[in-house]
């Protein structure tokens, strides 16, 4: 399976060939297409939204539209941003935090988590009109799923055997993947909002990478999926204040 199917079939639920377990090293190598995958997942959403805007209010559009991102992801971000707020929340050992983040319910910090950052996105993208919406989305996951190759970089896994093992970056890789996300984002939003943009998705990475590793020992699948719904929402406030401008 090539890379870009199998960094498809990881970070999406499209229908790829062999979709199933992952060969050892094999999503590291698919690694270059992460940003990739992430465009496509933005065009949905700004799709969706230049199509709703048509017949609906930006607010009810920009539903919509974050709806239509989810299903495509199988809400797999949502589900890691959830499961680390509950983990990271918790004032319990290091053991027990990775308990919490393998446990598929859901507690008070990941359902606060869900909604503030559902909410700010589409706060965020509803204040958009819908060419700026499309930028936004594009921007936004793409950076996100650069902001993963920098956060497995930086981070050793926190558990043998978790998902987020699986992911291992090394320079040419991380070389690759920046130099893709990069072109992308300044492309589609030109080289000041682009750059922030990607100035943003940088922060965030940074910023997960030392939470995690100070309160877990390092990523999990979880870590890298509560990163791309920041990352994402951080870019929308990004393009949210160039449009402003």
């Amino acid at each position: 399976m090539s890379g870009f199917a199998v960094a498809l079939g990881f970070l999406t639920r499209v229908p790829v060939p062999h979709r199933g377990a992952l060969a050892a090293g094999a999503l590291s190598r698919a690694a270059i297409w992460f940003p990739v995958v992430g465009a496509l997942v933005g065009l949905v959403l700004g799709g969706t939204r230049l199509l709703a805007d048509m017949v609906l209010t930006a607010g009810a559009a920009t539903v919509l539209a974050l709806a239509a991102a989810a299903l495509v992801t199988g809400a797999l971000h949502e589900d890691g941003l959830a499961d680390t707020a509950d983990g990271f929340g918790a004032h319990v050992s290091r053991e027990r935090r990775l308990e919490i983040m393998r446990d598929s319910s859901i507690g008070t910090y990941g359902v606060l988590a869900l909604v503030l950052t559902t909410l700010l996105a589409w706060s965020l993208l509803g204040g958009l009109d819908g060419e700026e919406c499309l930028v936004a989305a594009v921007a936004g996951h793409v950076v996100a799923r650069w902001a993963m190759l920098l956060h497995a970089w930086l981070s050793p896994s926190a558990r043998d055997g978790g998902l987020g093992g699986l992911l291992t970056v090394g320079p040419v890789a991380l070389a690759g993947g920046t130099v893709v996300a990069a072109a992308i984002t300044i492309t589609i939003a030109g080289p000041l909002a682009g750059g922030v943009a990607l100035l943003a998705g940088l922060v965030a990475a940074a910023g997960m990478t030392v939470a995690a590793r100070r309160v877990i020992g390092g990523s999990t699948g979880d870590t890298f999926g509560a990163l791309g719904k920041v990352a994402e929402v951080a870019v929308y406030a990004v393009i949210a204040v160039a449009s402003t401008g």
